[in-house]
């Protein structure tokens, strides 16, 4: 687990607004049975400095209903998420965060999804609704769909270096810059023009 200030994230680009840039890696696609095992959060300030950082692997609260899934993606074995953070605790540093900035994330929704879901397996809520989703953005800028919105063609569309991919720190400083660049091509500059931007997140239901 690493928190604080980052040595060694790059300037992410100026932004009109700080933000909060969350991604998870989690056991699976569904946020109703499968878990977070990795969570990573940059505070951008709106000079592109990162003002503080948190990543780390998270362990479940009810290791019994654990199932380890997806590892031939995100490469955590079931061994890490046993020395992980709590999921209660990583929670709680994730929430000290989000009053410093806009929450942001490429596909938002789903990392939102997770969060509403494991919070609600600790009889907690997870707080953010509002919300900036790079996906949406990209997509809003290419309305005849010429071109891939995935995160990793999304960084090589706009000269960004993707180091670590699919680990929740390294996509999360790639969304970061892919965030400054999508705003500045859609020619967000003002700290008003975030109502342009700004999606909400609405859980799915049965």
């Amino acid at each position: 687990m690493s928190a604080g200030a980052p040595h060694d994230v790059v300037n992410t680009g100026e932004l009109p607004f700080p933000c909060v840039v969350v991604d998870l890696e989690t056991t699976g696609l569904d946020p109703s049975t499968c878990r977070i095992i990795q969570m990573a959060a940059l505070v951008v300030e709106p000079s592109g400095q990162v003002s503080h950082t948190f990543s780390t692997v998270v362990k479940p609260e009810q290791p019994a209903e654990y199932e380890h899934g997806a590892e031939h993606i995100h490469g955590i074995s079931a061994d890490d998420v046993s020395r992980g953070m709590a999921l209660s605790h990583a929670l709680d540093h994730l929430l000290s965060l989000l009053p410093l900035g806009t929450f942001a994330g490429h596909n938002a929704s789903f990392d939102l999804g997770f969060l509403h879901a494991e919070a609600e397996r600790l009889g907690r809520i997870f707080p953010v609704i509002e919300h900036i989703d790079t996906l949406a953005v990209s997509r809003r800028s290419d309305p005849e769909k010429l071109r891939s919105h995935r995160l990793s063609e999304l960084c090589v569309h706009h000269d960004i270096v993707l180091d670590g991919a699919h680990t929740a720190l390294g996509d999360a400083t790639a969304t970061a810059q892919l965030l400054s660049a999508l705003l500045r091509e859609a020619e967000i500059i003002t700290p008003d023009q975030l109502p342009l931007v700004v999606s909400e997140y609405r859980a799915k239901t049965a």
